[in-house]
């Protein structure tokens, strides 16, 4: 059987290569130095490296923006939701809320980590959806929005919650 990295002949049992010493059954190659290291690792040997856990690859490719619908910004956020609906904007491994308030002149912005996430809940209404996405730092940080397309906010809750439950 060949060396997966050297092609070197090993034996079939063989958990490191005899020619390279390297890795040769259940690995993962890092990030920073390319070596195969033990796919439970929590750190690389050669390089001191943190490896990062699914949920966290998760959390960082998730990309997404959706925006409150303009009547349902209106009904629950005010007049100006009107013109410029709140935008919820995930990526990065981060959650970003962008609302503005007095026709446009005051911007609020709120951002949390995406493995800062607690739980999420998805609200069906007659015509829009909403988001509670709760965190371990408290309700100071949790966001709350209302007036979301249905569709959208689903998506958006089912995904978080697939990144949650991997954590977990």
């Amino acid at each position: 059987m060949p060396c997966p990295h050297c092609a070197g002949e090993i034996a079939p049992n063989a958990t490191h290569c005899p020619h390279c010493a390297r890795r040769c059954v259940n690995f993962i190659l890092c990030d920073a130095c390319r070596e195969p290291i033990a796919a439970d690792a929590k750190r690389c040997p050669y390089c001191a490296q943190r490896i990062r856990t699914a949920a966290e690859l998760a959390a960082q490719e998730l990309a997404m923006e959706i925006r409150a619908t303009p009547f349902g910004g209106l009904i629950f956020s005010g007049i100006t939701s009107l013109f410029m609906p709140p935008i919820i904007r995930v990526g990065e491994g981060r959650i970003e809320v962008l609302r503005w308030s007095f026709f446009g002149l005051r911007r609020d912005h709120q951002e949390i980590q995406v493995d800062r996430v607690a739980s999420v809940r998805y609200t069906k209404g007659i015509i829009w959806g909403g988001l509670l996405i709760e965190t371990f730092g408290g309700a100071s940080e949790d966001i709350t929005e209302r007036g979301l397309r249905q569709h959208e906010a689903h998506e958006l809750a089912e995904q978080l919650k697939s990144i949650v439950a991997q954590r977990d």
